[in-house]
């Protein structure tokens, strides 16, 4: 029963960390976004 938990945490927090890596970074969606306009920043 332990590493079923550990194994649902550690999937929990990769999928946690991706989904806000996409929220806060569009660009890494493949998409070009208007967030390209202050690249140079």
């Amino acid at each position: 029963m332990g590493q079923l938990i550990m194994l649902g945490t550690l999937f929990g927090l990769i999928f946690l960390i991706f989904g806000v890596v996409l929220y806060f970074d569009p660009e890494a969606r493949g998409k070009p976004s208007e967030h390209r306009l202050g690249e140079d920043q």
